[in-house]
């Protein structure tokens, strides 16, 4: 280190309360608002004994200095504050504008006093690196990298206070503002700092992730690597090497030797230039195993620092390694919590995308999930406390379940990799990825003891299953099920009502979440799994020859199904539409006002008091459902009306003018009509042989089986979104309460707490002051619903990728085949059925529909969703409609624009863009 390199400057006088320049030793990461997010994290690692090349940072006070000489700015704040980040023209402008107004500014003398005299007594002969460091970056959810300008190779006093003030106008570049406006940052609340650094000279540079950003596991190391300047890594001039190395052992898992073309080298004046490489150095290792290996510790000792995977930025000049910047890995899912105990790799199953809802869910949400799921419960809490699942955990405020236990064992293993890919391929497939993994392999067993457990519930239910296919009469099925519901959704309203507002209906409520599904499993599950085994025992029976008909006959089996409650709800929707479509003043009122203002004002119109009676009784059946619902904190319908006002519009367009009044009854009537007899068609083309008569019996029995258990599907989400609604409303009066005493701000905010914060805190002597930690919590959860969750992961944080599939025609979309039959139409993009409305005769293409989306299946002439299985509520939904379908189409609602129009395969599993623009 040169003598320059060890001096360690004061700061000059503070102006005001907070100082212009703070060198690196002054600075940790509670300087952020002073420094920026990349100033605050060189000065906690200088502070730390990281090997930081000296430097200091022109603090946020001298970026106010600056900007309190551009009087022009204050009405320009209004225009940035007024983007929304969809119009990136009009972002474009007012960035030019801004940069137009600060590009005539001065820096200020006493600034400019402040960065000349730190940099001379660091030293004038070195090279400077000049960096923009903004209040907003470098953060633990948010990185924004490459939002600002650099500026290499700083050389005089001249240079160094333009870089400063050039880095200053860099905040207001058109892709900062822009991505600001997209990410819901405010323009008038970031500030930018200027990092001024002793530039390091290197041989060699790059970044260093501590996890790996492609795959997502967290004990692999990442290195990109080049020579010279690490400028031309970052902005993709060359293909750069890459190493992988396992953390714990050092292995070198991967070295892919890049062709690194150039080099950029600093010229002495000042700036840099572009050296090409000959080939022998182009093609050669930029680092060897020693350089690797003090890489990779140093990579871990600053993760190990900061607790959370790192993107580090590094370079070595005359064989010293520096590290330049370093800022959390913001792409990286969150790993599963809690973590395992037993330090084996686990393998995670996502619940969002087997219930076709993958949103963001909030603490109490999420606990109610904990309480439903009767497996690996956890021993009783304090007080009592019901224990919760164990194979529940939480990742980015969403829910996987730990399938770990039950895929040691083989059979369990086959048994649910089956299961889960019937439901949902991707997720079986992605568990079949991680569970072939070496580590996964060379975990504890434990699959005896899972299958001893699993078979208490497992051995009453195949029990029952194998009586339902073989002897219980398939008529007694539906009324065993509704009588059962009934009673069980008597019971909670009972018992919460006795129990006293506030802490004891909130434990009354937990444990009836506790109890509900142990009864659910062993009672409703065998009338569910009995169809669905029915079906699939017809279709492996008739490829061998021993069950009669055709592939389409037994596929016909499953549309216009008996008893489906959500199919009955949809028909109601339909319903509804067929009151108002005969009066077009009711039509245009709940087309043109927000839902509640048009509900309020159809009673003085023509129609309108039918519909209104008619709707008030729809509510009081299906009033409790509504998109989402699996989300305890979700509006339903009696709640938020709008979903089920803009399926109804969407029914009352130009393509229904003729629609004569229960004509979607009759189209699902014709359905199961259709059905009917082609479940006769295979009946009576089994008769043949010596046998025939023993196996027609059979087939007739499992034809009823397969549409009475299969009708059956929804039942178990009905009597779920029942309880939940009994629930919810003891939890929004807890809430109400809480307010009452000044505990909470608003209703609301009571989902973001547990039950036991609940009851403690309605039990406390002296009411705690909860707003706080609701408005932390809050940012957590409005965070992670900017995530977008994996189907499955494994706990070292792998996201396995599937194969692409060979056989799609050009430029198709891939997707799983969810519901037969082709159907080309004009494609309708609906990420939200409440402000967004599908017209009869369109393609609906949509992130994932539950039950609280079917409503627009009336509608729909096709489906295509980003989410979803074969057994998947919208998939079901489909196929007993007869509306082709095609699932798990990754990023179809981004790649499909409404307008367009596509060809949905339901057959084959394909979408293709036909008109108005490529996918």
């Amino acid at each position: 280190m040169s003598a320059a390199e060890s001096v360690s400057p004061s700061a000059p006088p503070p102006t005001g309360t907070q100082p212009l320049i703070l060198p690196f030793e002054r600075i940790s990461a509670a300087d952020l608002p002073h420094v920026g997010g990349k100033g605050a994290n060189l000065g906690e690692m200088a502070r730390a004994g990281f090997p930081v090349p000296p430097g200091f940072c022109v603090t946020t006070a001298a970026f106010d200095a600056f900007l309190a000489g551009c009087g022009e700015l204050h009405a320009l704040f209004a225009e940035l504050e007024a983007l929304d980040g969809k119009d990136v023209e009009a972002a474009r402008r007012v960035a030019e504008a801004t940069r137009a107004v600060l590009g005539r500014a001065p820096v200020p003398q006493t600034v400019a006093d402040a960065v000349l005299a730190t940099w001379r007594a660091l030293g004038t002969e070195s090279s400077w690196a000049v960096r923009s460091s903004a209040t907003a970056e470098d953060l633990p959810d948010a990185s924004f990298a490459g939002q600002q300008d650099t500026y290499l190779n700083i050389r005089g006093a001249e240079a160094l206070l333009d870089a400063v003030r050039r880095c200053w106008v860099s905040l207001f570049t058109d892709r900062a503002v822009l991505y600001r406006a997209r990410s819901g940052f405010g323009h008038r609340g970031v500030k930018l700092s200027v990092v001024v650094q002793r530039m390091v000279l290197p041989e060699v540079s790059g970044i260093l992730f501590t996890a790996d950003p492609i795959t997502g596991r967290r004990e692999t190391v990442s290195i990109d690597a080049g020579f010279g300047l690490g400028e031309a890594l970052v902005s993709g001039l060359i293909n750069a090497d890459l190493y992988k190395v396992d953390k714990a052992s050092g292995a070198l898992l991967e070295v892919r030797v890049g062709d690194k073309a150039l080099a950029i080298r600093p010229k002495p004046e000042g700036g840099t230039w572009e050296e090409r490489l000959p080939e022998a150095v182009r093609q050669a290792r930029a680092l060897d195993d020693a350089a690797l290996r003090e890489l990779v510790a140093m990579g871990v000792r600053i993760e190990a620092h900061y607790g959370k995977p790192q993107d580090i930025e590094w370079c070595i000049e005359a064989g010293r390694l520096y590290v330049v910047q370093t800022r959390p890995i913001t792409s990286l899912y969150p790993l599963p919590q809690p973590a395992p105990s037993d330090e084996e790799l686990h393998a995670y199953a996502s619940f969002g995308h087997v219930q076709m809802m993958t949103d963001a869910m909030p603490p109490l949400a999420l606990q109610v999930w904990r309480l439903l799921l009767p497996f690996d419960r956890a021993s009783p809490g304090p007080g009592g406390a019901p224990g919760e699942s164990r194979i529940v955990t939480v990742a980015g405020s969403r829910l996987f379940l730990d399938m770990t236990p039950a895929l040691r064992h083989p059979i369990l293993r086959r048994v649910f990799t089956g299961i889960l890919g019937h439901v949902y391929e991707n997720v079986g497939k992605g568990l079949e990825a991680l569970v072939g993994r070496p580590a996964f392999q060379r975990g504890a067993s434990g699959g005896r003891a899972t299958l001893r457990s699993a078979g208490r519930f497992i051995v009453p239910i195949l029990a029952r299953v194998l009586a339902r296919l073989f002897v219980v009469d398939p008529a007694r099925l539906q009324p065993g099920v509704e009588s059962f519901m009934e009673a069980r959704v008597t019971g909670v309203r009972t018992r919460l009502a006795a129990a006293a507002p506030g802490a004891a209906r909130l434990r009354e409520a937990r444990r009836a979440l506790w109890e509900l599904f142990s009864e659910v499993i062993l009672f409703v599950a065998p009338n569910i799994g009995v169809g669905v085994l029915g079906n699939r025992l017809l279709h492996h029976l008739h490829r061998r020859g021993l069950i009669g008909g055709t592939e389409e006959d037994l596929s016909a089996l499953e549309r216009g199904l008996p008893g489906n409650v959500t199919t009955e709800m949809d028909l109601a929707v339909g319903d509804l539409t067929d009151r108002v479509r005969p009066y077009p003043a009711l039509a245009e009122l709940l087309r043109s006002r927000p839902a509640t203002e048009a509900l309020a004002a159809a009673r003085d119109v023509e129609g309108g008091p039918a519909f209104l009676e008619a709707w008030r009784g729809f509510l009081e059946r299906y009033g409790m459902r509504g998109p989402g619902e699996v989300d305890l904190s979700r509006p339903r319908y009696k709640d938020e009306p709008a979903p089920l006002i803009a399926a109804i519009v969407g029914g009352l367009g130009p393509a229904s003018a003729n629609r004569a009044a229960g004509e979607h009854r009759a189209h699902h009537a014709a359905l199961a009509v259709k059905a009917e007899a082609a479940g006769e068609r295979v009946i009576a083309a089994t008769r043949g042989g010596l046998t025939g008569w023993l196996r027609a019996r059979l087939a007739r029995r499992w034809v009823r089986v397969t549409r009475t258990g299969m009708g059956l599907r929804e039942h178990p989400k009905y009597l779920l979104v029942r309880v939940l609604d009994v629930v919810r409303d003891a939890v929004r009066e807890a809430g109400a309460l809480l307010v009452q005493r000044g505990a909470l701000g608003a209703a609301e905010e009571v989902y973001l707490f547990r039950f036991e914060e609940l009851i403690a805190a309605l039990e406390a002597t002296q009411t705690p002051d909860l707003r706080a930690l609701a408005a932390e919590r809050r940012a957590v959860w409005q965070r992670d619903a900017k995530r977008a969750p994996p189907f499955v992961m494994a706990s070292d944080g792998e996201i396995p990728t599937l194969a692409v599939r060979a056989d799609l025609p050009p430029g198709a979309l891939s997707g799983t085949a969810a519901s037969a039959g082709v159907v080309e139409g004009v494609a309708r993009v609906v990420l939200d059925p409440a402000r967004e409305v599908l017209h009869a005769g369109e393609i609906l293409v949509a992130p994932h529909t539950d039950p609280g989306w079917t409503p627009l299946f009336v509608h729909a002439a096709g489906l295509v969703t980003e989410v979803g299985g074969l057994m998947t509520h919208g998939s079901v939904v489909a196929r007993e409609y007869g509306i082709p379908a095609v699932v798990s189409v990754a990023g179809a609602t981004q790649r499909i624009r409404t307008g367009q129009r596509i060809r949905v395969d339901g057959t084959r599993g394909f979408v293709e863009v036909l008109e108005g623009g490529a996918a």
